[in-house]
């Protein structure tokens, strides 16, 4: 049985805007909120940028029952991964079996305007496997000290620790980030659309990290993040949603472009039918649930839709009441 969930997108949302979302989403019965975590946005034009850390504590405080987390936070450069650790310790501790966190190897946009450099494919994937052990270490246990050969914390103790479990995602478009996933994540997380790539090297990399950690595939998550516009008017929905052609080039999320400006620029090749044919833009539940089906068959457990839509409400409202009701039985 799939489960959806909606992505808080803080490049096109201001976070105020936001807030408003995720308690629209709980009235609704939406369980679970993913925070986009970006210090630049994909695009120039109309774009905003929250800092993702503060609006999760205030999505929280303002909603009863909704899980709230990141959708994801790269522990590598600007965010050093023992603050990662009391951040979302804090929010754990507050906010108990509500809180879950989204880990990836980031991107040029985030990092460089930051102020660090860019590495290596390499080096940053060695950056999050050593994070994730430092992250869970100091989650668990008391007077840490770790030498690694990015991070190093000597004595390090965390006062606040998370009184529940926070689970842990990783994400990637990559087999080798699928099987880091099932050696080390409560689940894995992609925005790779590509039916077959998914079926071919993804899940199957994913499934062979968690055989081989000693795991079960199958008690592991898998999650799609997909862009997602509706509208009863087609063409309003693709206008709402032509803000995302800089994050479906698929190169600005391992090479050193980080001026959103130059994205925008870069972007305009990505046409009005290539979005309607990669992403969800539809015009009803129906158009919805057909395309979405492919993905369900694939045997994801969750599906977060990035909520681009004219009125977001209105799609919160029919993916709530009509999509996931009916594509929960199939």
């Amino acid at each position: 049985m799939v489960r959806f969930g909606i992505q808080a997108p803080h490049e096109q949302i201001n976070p105020t805007d936001l807030l408003n979302d995720v308690i629209i989403m709980e009235r609704y019965g939406i369980e679970k909120c993913w925070s986009s975590d970006h210090y630049m946005p994909w695009w120039h034009t109309g774009a905003t940028g929250g800092a993702a850390w503060p609006w999760l504590g205030a999505a929280l405080a303002k909603t009863d029952r909704i899980v709230v987390g990141t959708g994801v936070t790269a522990p590598i450069l600007r965010y050093n991964p023992a603050v990662v650790a009391q951040v979302f310790a804090t929010l754990g501790y507050m906010f108990p079996g509500r809180v879950f966190l989204g880990l990836g190897r980031g991107e040029s946009l985030n990092e460089v305007p930051a102020g660090t450099s860019w590495p290596s494919n390499k080096e940053r994937f060695e950056r999050l496997e050593e994070a994730i052990k430092l992250i869970k270490l100091l989650w668990m246990e008391d007077w840490v000290t770790f030498q690694g050969k990015y991070y190093q914390v000597k004595d390090s103790n965390l006062y606040a620790k998370p009184l529940q479990p926070i689970p842990i995602f990783i994400a990637g478009i990559g087999p080798q980030s699928a099987r880091l996933a099932g050696q080390e994540a409560d689940g894995f997380v992609t925005n790779e659309v590509n039916p077959e790539l998914i079926e071919s090297k993804l899940l199957p990399a994913f499934r062979d990290g968690a055989r081989k950690a000693g795991r079960n595939p199958e008690a592991l998550d898998k999650i799609l993040f997909l862009l997602a516009s509706y509208d009863p008017d087609k063409q309003k929905a693709l206008e709402s949603i032509a803000y995302w052609r800089g994050a479906m080039v698929k190169a600005f999320f391992e090479v050193n472009f980080p001026d959103p400006r130059k994205i925008e620029e870069s972007a305009q090749v990505v046409g009005m039918d290539t979005m309607e044919k990669m992403i969800l833009v539809v015009s009803s539940a129906e158009e919805a649930m057909k395309k979405l089906d492919k993905y369900v068959r694939l045997g994801f457990t969750e599906i977060v839709l990035i909520n681009s839509s004219p009125n977001r409400e209105i799609f919160i409202k029919l993916l709530s009441q009509e999509i996931a009701p009916a594509m929960k039985v199939l």
